[in-house]
């Protein structure tokens, strides 16, 4: 099987069963598989080829599983872009990459106007408008103005041609599709992108083969049915967008959601009858609040799955109490296209697991290695390994740092761990100081040398997570000011917002004298320890320890 079978199988055994809600429209199987189907020959049109990317720079939409699916009919690469990333670093990994067609939205391609021309070659840009794409009436029906042919007006310095993406539907509505091309298992098919540690953020590409193996153990491991209704309000740009796949495989129906607040999940749940959906501990956290508040009910909801940082017991007690459904844990990565082990829901009734992510998923095999690569006993801490049928193709041109995390088909997390003699992992650090945010992975020093490159006015920095309740972790940067240097919190937080992205900035900046490097370079941990320790206990309300 092909990524592309899993819709048209799912098409012709139910081709009037709802397989996607969005913007208050309902989209059949079959709806789905005819404009999957146009836009395969409108990419034709475009000059995509076997091997081509596209890359989609928009939140979640309808076009995003639509790509991905006319891409993996064409034999192309479809690529998916944090939309929450600076201007300038998406402009520099669309350099990196070679999608030269951009699916986008108006607010992105404003945006990125001044840019496109820094890509270093001629794009191909479709918009996706509001007024059409999710529009109440025909499937397929152009909003007014949109077409076939490159809109008019004024077209950003580096970009070649500019379509509306409910008019290229139209317009290949009677197009022939294109030849059947011969799409192996193994070649690319999509692409994501890793948070980013000391640099840019890598490509992860990911073969046919993977992603449908990713849905068979998903089916399996998170038991998916036919009669879900799954809502998505995690980015898709993230790899949690992988369970849309799972979903198509049973037949099943997703909502995509555009709202992640928790009155809009409640709504949604509630209009829609969902069953299911994905969260991070953040989201659990600000929905059992709200559905404590409002006395409000989700009858239907029957499974939260989660993951990205551990909930903890408080919060699972509170969220089972107030969302009277069951849970699911996953704990995975990037590059093994998401979950590796699950934590089940007959497994969170049972206290002691609670700190634990579970057991490993069906075609998944876990080892825990020493700084040697000999395989530790139960219960003895080393770095996680995983083998896995989803495991990343590699990252995308840069084979040095494939070879440096994936080993003779295993896997190195950098994650710290043990499993005990049943079976289950527990964490116990992360090797690469990895602190999430809100679901977002946001890497410390990434941080550090943004605060940094505002020049002389910093002497010093260094930046780590702290707790946070709202957030599970928050950014904390302590610096250290040149002499006579005048730079405020304020210019910190702005720079790195700017350069970085609105959440990868850090929360609070802590003014100190020296932050006591060792001769290594170093600052000590338990120097570090003292100073967060100070933070968290609020020693001083005016930004300086």
């Amino acid at each position: 099987m092909l990524l592309a079978d899993i819709l048209e199988e799912s098409a012709r055994k139910g081709p009037e069963r709802v397989a996607v809600r969005f913007k208050g429209k309902a989209y059949t199987y079959e709806d789905v598989r005819q404009r999957v189907g146009r836009l395969t020959a409108a990419w034709v049109r475009l000059g995509v080829r076997p091997g081509d990317h596209v890359a989609v720079i928009a939140p979640n939409s309808l076009a995003f599983i639509e790509t991905t699916f006319s891409c993996a009919r064409l034999g192309a690469v479809c690529e998916a872009y944090n939309v929450r990333l600076a201007p300038r670093v998406i402009v520099e990994l669309l350099k990196r990459s070679n999608a030269q067609v951009v699916v986008v939205t108006p607010e992105m391609q404003e945006r990125l106007a001044g840019l496109w021309k820094d890509v270093g070659r001629p794009l191909t840009l479709v918009l996706l408008d509001d007024a059409a794409e999710g529009a109440e009436g025909a499937v397929g029906a152009p909003a007014e103005g949109a077409s076939g042919v490159a809109l008019k007006g004024a077209l950003a310095e580096g970009v070649q041609a500019q379509h509306g993406y409910e008019g290229l539907l139209a317009s290949a509505a009677d197009a022939p599709l294109p030849e059947a091309v011969a799409v192996r298992p193994e070649d690319p098919v999509f692409m994501l992108y890793t948070s980013g540690t000391t640099g840019l953020p890598k490509g992860v590409v990911f073969s046919q083969e993977a992603m449908v193996n990713r849905a068979q153990a998903d089916v399996e491991g998170m038991r998916f049915s036919r009669d879900d209704i799954m809502l998505f309000v995690l980015p898709f740009y993230h790899v949690t967008c992988v369970s849309v796949f799972a979903v198509l495989l049973v037949g099943a129906q997703m909502v995509i959601g555009q709202s992640n607040k928790a009155p809009d999940i409640v709504s949604y749940v509630n209009r829609y009858g969902v069953t299911r959906v994905g969260l991070v501990p953040y989201h659990m956290r600000t929905l059992a609040a709200y559905v404590e508040a409002e006395h409000v009910t989700v009858d239907t909801l029957k499974l939260v799955i989660y993951g990205a940082e551990p909930a903890g017991p408080a919060l699972l007690s509170r969220c089972s109490a107030l969302l009277e459904c069951d849970f699911l844990q996953g704990y995975g990565m990037t590059e093994t296209a998401s979950s590796v082990t699950v934590l089940l829901p007959e497994h969170h009734k049972d206290p002691r697991l609670l700190e634990t992510a579970g057991v490993p998923l069906p075609g998944v095999e876990i080892r825990i290695v020493d700084e040697e690569g000999r395989v530790c006993p139960p219960g003895t801490s080393g770095e996680v390994v995983v083998k896995t049928n989803t495991l990343m193709l590699g990252y995308w041109n840069d084979l040095d740092q494939t070879a440096r995390v994936v080993k003779d088909g295993w896997y190195y997390t950098e994650d710290i761990g043990f499993v005990d003699e049943a079976g289950f992992l527990t964490l116990v650090d992360r090797k690469n100081n990895l602190v999430i945010t809100g679901g977002e992975n946001v890497y410390p020093l990434e941080v550090s040398r943004c605060i940094a490159s505002l020049g002389a006015c910093i002497a010093d920095v260094a930046v780590t997570g702290v707790p946070d309740e709202r957030w599970g972790e928050s950014l904390v940067a302590f610096v250290v000011r040149a002499p006579g240097a005048a730079v405020t919190e304020e210019d910190i937080v702005a720079h790195c917002a700017d350069e970085l992205g609105h959440y990868k900035k850090p929360k609070r900046v802590v003014f100190v004298d020296d932050l006591q490097r060792k001769s290594s370079g170093k600052v000590p941990k338990e120097h570090l320890d003292e100073l967060v320790a100070a933070y968290v206990t609020g020693k001083d309300d005016h930004g300086r320890l």
